[in-house]
Formats: C-alpha cells, sequence, structure tokens
C-alpha cells in the first residue's frame, strides 16, 4: 500500500489532505506538523512519497530536504515541495535539494493526488521492494518504542538551540561528513548521523544541577554547566538500542580531550570512543562558524585555526586530518541548510525570533 509522508505546521491544511487523499483511496498518509520531529520520523517510517510545505517555522521545506539529502534520504525518497510563494524563485533549489518536484499549493486537490500517485509508482519501481530507504536508526529503528524514544530525545535536544533548533542536526551532519573521511563503514556513519544530535540533551538538566549545588535561580557554575555530559549520558544509557547507546557514550565523552585535560571523565588519546573524538571537533567547527556577524570565509579561517592548533591537545590528530579533508563539504552543508533556513521574507525572521 502506498504510504505518504506530509508535513505542514498548518493542522487543518493536513487534515484536508489526509482527507483528499483517503477518498481517493489512498489510506496510509502520515501527517506531522512539526518538521523538527518530521525529520526524524522520516528516517524509520520509510514513506513511498514525502510531501513537504515550503513555509513553516523553525525549518522551511528546503531547509529540511537539505537535511534529508545529507542523511541520504532524497532524492532517493521522492519529495514534492508544496508552496504559495512564487515558484520560480524556489524551483531550482528545490531541484538542487533533491525535489522531484514543486508544486502550487493553490492547485486542484485530484491534480495533487494524481502526481503523487505517479511518483510513488515510480519511486516504489526505481527502489524495487528489495531495497527499502535506508534506515538512519539501523535495527533499533524497526521497535516502535524506540523509534519514538529516540525522536522525543532529538526533539527535546533541539528545544535547547536558539533560535531554530538546526545547532544539533548541523553537528550530526558534519560529524557523518568528518566520519566518512576518516574512513567509517556506511552501518557506522548510519548510528553516527542518528546519534550525534543527541550529543547536548544533557543541557536540559543544567538547570536542575545548579538547584542542587544550592545555586538555584542564578547563573549555572563552570560545574553546572560540564555536568550537562554526564546527565545525557544517565538520560541516554541502557534502552537496548545501538543509537541510544551510541548517544550516550557521545553525550558522556565529546567534551574529552585527546591530552587527558577534558571533562568529565579525563580520558587521553584513543581511550576517548571514537565517536566522541568525531563530535568534539564538528561541535567545535559549528560552534566557531555559528554566527551570523561575521563574513563565513572568516569563521571557516578561524575554526581552522582553533582546530588545527588544537590537533593533538583537545582533538584527535587523525580526526582533524579527516576534518581538513571534508571542510569543503562541511561548508557546503552550512551553506545549503542556512541559505535554506533563513529567509529574508518578514514572515520567516518573526518565526525565528518567537
Amino acid at each position: 500500500m502506498t504510504s505518504i509522508f506530509i508535513v505542514d505546521d498548518n493542522r487543518p491544511m493536513l487534515a484536508r489532505m489526509q482527507r483528499a487523499f483517503g477518498a481517493a483511496g489512498l489510506d496510509n498518509v502520515i501527517t506531522e506538523s512539526d518538521p523538527l520531529v518530521a525529520v526524524s520520523r522520516i528516517r524509520s517510517k520509510r514513506p513511498d512519497v514525502l510531501i513537504v510545505d515550503y513555509n513553516m517555522p523553525q525549518l522551511n521545506g528546503l531547509a529540511m530536504l537539505e537535511l534529508l539529502k545529507y542523511e541520504g534520504i532524497v532524492p532517493q525518497l521522492p519529495t514534492v515541495l508544496l508552496s504559495g510563494l512564487d515558484l520560480s524563485e524556489l524551483r531550482l533549489q528545490a531541484f538542487e535539494a533533491g525535489a522531484l518536484d514543486v508544486i502550487d499549493k493553490s492547485v486542484a486537490e485530484q491534480e495533487l493526488i494524481r502526481r503523487v500517485s505517479n511518483f510513488a509508482l515510480a519511486g516504489r519501481s526505481t527502489l524495487g521492494d528489495a531495497a527499502p530507504l535506508p534506515s538512519k536508526t539501523v535495527p533499533a529503528a524497526d521497535h516502535v518504542a524506540t523509534a519514538h524514544l529516540l525522536r522525543t530525545f532529538e526533539r527535546l535536544s533541539a528545544l535547547n538551540d536558539v533560535p531554530s533548533g538546526l545547532h544539533v542536526h548541523r553537528v550530526a551532519a558534519y560529524a557523518a561528513a568528518i566520519g566518512a573521511s576518516a574512513g567509517l563503514g556506511a552501518r557506522d556513519l548510519d548510528v553516527l548521523r542518528a546519534a550525534a544530535p543527541l550529543h547536548d540533551i544533557g543541557k536540559i538538566g543544567v538547570a536542575d544541577a545548579a538547584r542542587r549545588n544550592g545555586r538555584a535561580g542564578t547563573e549555572p557554575s563552570l560545574e553546572d554547566l560540564q555536568a550537562h555530559t554526564t546527565i545525557g549520558y544517565h538520560l541516554l544509557k541502557g534502552h537496548g538500542s545501538p543509537v541510544l547507546d551510541a548517544a550516550a557514550q557521545i553525550a558522556l565523552t565529546h567534551h574529552e580531550s585527546w591530552d587527558g585535560s577534558g571533562f568529565p571523565l579525563g580520558l587521553r588519546g584513543p581511550d576517548i570512543p571514537l565517536y566522541g573524538r568525531i563530535v568534539a571537533v564538528a561541535d567545535a567547527f559549528e560552534l566557531d562558524t555559528a554566527t551570523l556577524n561575521r563574513p563565513l570565509h572568516w569563521l571557516v579561517k578561524q575554526a581552522r585555526d582553533v582546530i588545527e592548533a588544537n590537533s593533538g591537545v583537545s582533538f584527535d590528530p587523525d580526526i582533524v586530518c579527516a576534518f581538513e579533508s571534508s571542510v569543503e563539504a562541511m561548508v557546503d552543508i552550512k551553506l545549503r541548510i542556512d541559505a535554506a533556513a533563513i529567509e529574508p521574507d518578514r514572515a520567516m525572521r518573526v518565526a525565528l525570533m518567537r
């Protein structure tokens, strides 16, 4: 049975499209109003067709496609971008992001249904039943409870990110690029992509750590802030999922240093798990290039200088070499995601400031 996944922050529109597809005999329709949650759900649902609205807060349709593209899901998944805006401005960007078509939201429902049905048939004939979309949560994604838990954790982690929730996803994309350059296999890259967004989930407990240490209502101390590593580890460990086990390991060790001066365990050199070493470099690049107050070329140079200067100190020299090999891809990731996510129109600016 054809499965259709629709993402739109307009809930009445979601309900209307679900009814229209149902009336046409397409009953297997999954809807989601939160694009950040949708990114996680698509990994495990493996729909036949994805329909994404363009103008959404937090993450617009183009940015969402870029995230899925760097996870290897789009363009394998036939995707349609819907928009009520001038399509001439969006069409080329959407195709570059991997969309199969861009459709005006005002198009007649029957035309939309027919076109989507054709895309579903084309997608199945191309992929075949024996070649489903790659699961980014590996075997554990087959267990519904684990998939729901992973989505919940990812959403909690994104809540700490201002303004758009993209920090955790950029770090995951950067980590995957570095991991590929470091020689990780496809299965390990899948785990890294799915686990890395949870690296800072422990920050949701920093205020509570300050309260326990007698500093409620004041600025968290360095000790309180550093506690996010162990808080994240205890949140994520013991769920019986390879991805969550890897996420727990990353949460605990992404602030360890190659020379043993990091926290919370003071691990040294290869005693630091590989995923933690990779995410440490990805996180450093993200933090040094996240601001919009400087030209990107200046920020990238600064990030490279800082990371290279700390090779053998904070960072694994081999991972720094892998970073250097992948920095061009990482810049491309940032440009594509940020260009799609930060639109100049007033409505988007207002949404991002909420």
